[in-house]
């Protein structure tokens, strides 16, 4: 390996499951790609940019998800490289062509035993009918979160009845309505309407 092909490897091994790590720099190899590790983002836990022709396209992944997290969502962001490759932007960025080629990727790191149980058994049901984001699939969702660092303060917003008071990024929001997948809050300074996860782990608020 040369000096960037090390780095490369020794940025994958900081962050997924170490019998994953021969695997996933495999398919960095295979189709090479700018690798960033990015600071937690609420919107999403990854992304795929392509570049112009003289440049490398990149994926960028949250350095705040459990190992388990970070490999589904760098297999993810992967098959969005793949799929580009391949068509470009003629086709939808989650269509059939994205999903076959997420459940070809996936599937020797789901036979490779990588996955402890139950965590493969809602994968393996996943992978069925990948959704756009793993956040999406409430029950496999909840199953990654038990891997999180223990040390991370706080509770899930599912955890908090309707009307709570909670903050989250130094802003202060009160929950208004529970929809399938995230809950209509306020940030209570500017009066702004967001959509938060379920999931999404807030300090409750006392008044």
């Amino acid at each position: 390996m040369d000096y960037y092909q090390t780095k490369i490897y020794e940025r994958i091994a900081r962050f997924v499951p170490e019998q994953a790590v021969p695997m996933c720099y495999e398919l960095w190899e295979e189709a090479p790609f700018r690798f960033i590790i990015s600071n937690s983002r609420q919107t999403k836990l990854g992304d795929f940019r392509a570049k112009g022709n003289d440049e490398l396209p990149v994926i960028t992944v949250n350095n705040n998800l459990n190992p388990y997290s970070f490999l589904l969502t760098f297999i993810h962001e992967v098959a969005h490289h793949r799929v580009y490759d391949k068509f470009k932007n003629r086709v939808l960025p989650h269509g059939p062509e994205w999903k076959k080629e997420f459940q070809h990727l996936m599937k020797p790191f789901l036979e490779a035993g990588i996955f402890p149980e139950p965590l493969r058994g809602q994968l393996t049901k996943h992978m069925r009918n990948p959704k756009a984001s793993s956040q999406s699939d409430i029950a496999l969702a909840q199953t990654l979160s038990k891997y999180d660092k223990s040390d991370q303060k706080g509770v899930p917003l599912n955890q908090l009845t309707i009307g709570a008071r909670f903050s989250l990024e130094k802003k202060e929001f009160q929950s208004i309505e529970s929809r399938r997948t995230r809950v209509r809050c306020k940030e209570l300074k500017s009066g702004k309407h967001y959509l938060v996860h379920k999931l999404a782990i807030v300090q409750p608020l006392e008044y």
